[in-house]
């Protein structure tokens, strides 16, 4: 389980730009943290002694906390690679606290990068591009894939259903072209899903339909094997 993340910044920096950075990460990092878990995590501050590495280490270290931790870096990853969507568990503030640890880069600083207890995930200036596409407030479309639990579903026409955002706490509507796949979401109805397809984002950043091409049903939580039952498997 992660219970850490910690910035490192190479390079020579003045004390404001320092300052700027470490504030940054932190609204970073609490902000998805609050955006993913149901629990107030406890930060500790820990700053490694010669170097320009400052860690953010869970006092209250729990399956979220962990969770929370892998989320922002994969939100990093995300940012980085291009892609034009809000990174799930990031909202605008958290892609606006990613672009301004990018934009320091160069004049004096050489590398930025965000690391979970595996690799470190660089944060290079071209995240700036695509922090700001994103920022801008303009309506796109992107393939990709969503979850949630399926609260609706309608029939009157063509059938199309809804999805509850956990993240954003919007519905998403659900179109179907294939008839199977509409088969596999009513059987879905009430459970959660992830569904992957042609989504359309709001110029806020949050998903508001997809044309569904996959579908996948989760387990319900009574179906799930328990501790005893996993540990027993490797006895």
């Amino acid at each position: 389980m992660n219970d850490q993340v910690e910035i490192t910044i190479e390079g020579k920096l003045t004390p404001e730009k320092f300052i700027e950075a470490i504030r940054a990460f932190f609204d970073m990092v609490e902000g998805v943290a609050k955006n993913v878990t149901a629990k107030p995590i406890r930060w500790v501050v820990e700053v490694e002694k010669g170097s320009a590495r400052v860690r953010g280490r869970v006092e209250n270290p729990s399956v979220e906390s962990g969770h929370a931790v892998d989320t922002i870096c994969r939100g990093v990853r995300s940012l980085r690679s291009g892609a034009r969507t809000i990174p799930y568990g990031f909202t605008k503030r958290e892609v606006l606290a990613c672009k301004s640890l990018a934009a320091l880069n160069g004049d004096g600083i050489r590398s930025i990068s965000i690391k979970n207890g595996s690799e470190p995930e660089d944060v290079p200036q071209t995240i700036v591009e695509t922090a700001e596409s994103i920022l801008s407030g303009e309506a796109f479309t992107a393939f990709g894939s969503i979850e949630g639990k399926i609260d609706s579903i309608s029939d009157k026409q063509n059938f199309i259903c809804s999805i509850t955002d956990p993240v954003f706490h919007h519905d998403i509507t659900c179109y179907f072209q294939k008839s199977e796949v509409a088969e596999e979401a009513y059987r879905g109805f009430r459970k959660r899903v992830m569904a992957g397809g042609l989504i359309r984002y709001a110029k806020e950043g949050h998903p508001t339909s997809i044309v569904v091409d996959t579908i996948r049903i989760f387990p319900a939580e009574s179906e799930l094997p328990t501790i005893e039952e996993v540990q027993a498997l490797f006895k």
